[in-house]
C-alpha cells in the first residue's frame, strides 16, 4: 500500500475535520464540498490510499442524508475498495441503506446482513428500523443459533 507525505495527509485529515464540523451541524453540502477537496490531493489511483477511504466514507454517508443514494453508493462501493475499509460494517450499513432506497433489495440485503454481523444489533440502534427489519430473518436465525450453541 503506497503512502501518502505526512503534509499531504495532514491536509486531507484538517478538511475531513472540518467537513465533519459542518456535517455535524446539518449543513451538508458545506461538508460535501470540503470532502471533495480532500479528494482532489490524492494522487491517482486514489483508492490505493487509505486517505481516499476516509474521504470515500465522508461522501458517502453525507451523500445519504441528502437523500441522493445513486452518488452515495456509488462512493461507498469505492471505499469498500480502499485500504483498512474492507470488511467496515459502517460502510456495509450505508452501502445497504442507499441501495435499500435505489430499490435493489437483494444488494441491500446481502451489505445490511454484513454490517449487522460485522457490528451487530448496537450498528442500527439509531437507524430506521426499516433496515432492520430487512434482514428480520436474518438476525432470528442469528439469534436462535446464538441460543442454541449456549
Amino acid at each position: 500500500m503506497p503512502h501518502l507525505a505526512t503534509e499531504t495527509t495532514n491536509k486531507v485529515k484538517a478538511l475531513c475535520a472540518d467537513a465533519y464540523s459542518h456535517y455535524d451541524q446539518g449543513e451538508f453540502r458545506k461538508a460535501l464540498r470540503l470532502f471533495y477537496q480532500a479528494w482532489v490531493l490524492l494522487p491517482k489511483p486514489q483508492t490505493h490510499y487509505a486517505e481516499a477511504g476516509w474521504v470515500l466514507v465522508g461522501i458517502g454517508d453525507t451523500y445519504f442524508r441528502l437523500r441522493q443514494y445513486t452518488p452515495g453508493s456509488e462512493a461507498l462501493r469505492s471505499a469498500d475498495h480502499c485500504p483498512d475499509c474492507r470488511g467496515n460494517p459502517f460502510i456495509q450499513l450505508r452501502l445497504g441503506q442507499c441501495l435499500y432506497h435505489l430499490g435493489e433489495r437483494l444488494p441491500s440485503r446481502n451489505h445490511l446482513q454484513q454490517a449487522y454481523t460485522l457490528g451487530g444489533k448496537a450498528l442500527f440502534q439509531n437507524e430506521d428500523p426499516c433496515y432492520l427489519n430487512t434482514i428480520s430473518e436474518f438476525v432470528a436465525a442469528r439469534e436462535n443459533d446464538a441460543t442454541d450453541n449456549q
